[in-house]
């Protein structure tokens, strides 16, 4: 199994299975990835989108599921799930990626996704494919601007999706953007 490892996380690639798994809130895939049982929270938007999205994009693309699977970020220290992390399909016809993540309550504001972001995007820019990231977020959430900073990314504003021209004028220079999207 592809792992990334950095000082302090371990991120693990589910498999299709796993991510079915990690949709219910039990110890199922702790069990099954070797790791220590902690409390996680899951959104019901989310586990909805995991559902809807995910787990059809990686039953329809099974040769690139990497990046359309859900990539568990587990601390090394208490060896439990910090959050997770990944992409929304693999790069697109003009080679951009789009990443998401979240962390759990306990792990937030310690650097832990800062340190995710940078290994996921080193490791997306080693598929040549892959010419940019991008990332969306909401503007009240300060902690996931300060990480894509950190990262290196970019902000750039728009109140309609970009033309597909305009975006890669936007990318000439720069291979990491964060949008900043209307509260929900």
């Amino acid at each position: 199994m592809k792992t990334l490892e950095t000082e302090r996380l371990r991120l693990i690639p589910l498999t299709l299975e796993q991510v079915e798994m990690f949709t219910h809130l039990d110890s199922r895939l702790e069990d099954s990835l070797g790791i220590s049982r902690a409390e996680r929270e899951l959104t019901l938007h989310y586990r909805d989108a995991i559902r809807k999205y995910t787990i059809n994009w990686m039953k329809e693309d099974p040769e690139n599921y990497l990046f359309a699977t859900i990539w568990v970020i587990v601390e090394k220290a208490s060896d439990t799930v910090a959050g997770d992390i990944g992409f929304k399909r693999k790069a697109d016809e003009n080679g951009y990626i789009e990443i998401g993540y979240s962390t759990q309550p306990k792990f937030r504001v310690q650097g832990y996704m800062t340190e995710a972001i940078g290994a996921m995007v080193n490791w997306a820019f080693t598929h040549p494919e892959v010419k940019a990231v991008i990332a969306e977020t909401r503007e009240d959430n300060i902690p996931s601007i300060k990480a894509l900073k950190k990262n290196g990314f970019y902000e750039f504003k728009y109140s309609k999706p970009p033309e597909p021209a305009h975006l890669a004028s936007m990318m000439s220079d720069v291979k990491m953007l964060w949008h900043i999207r209307d509260r929900d």
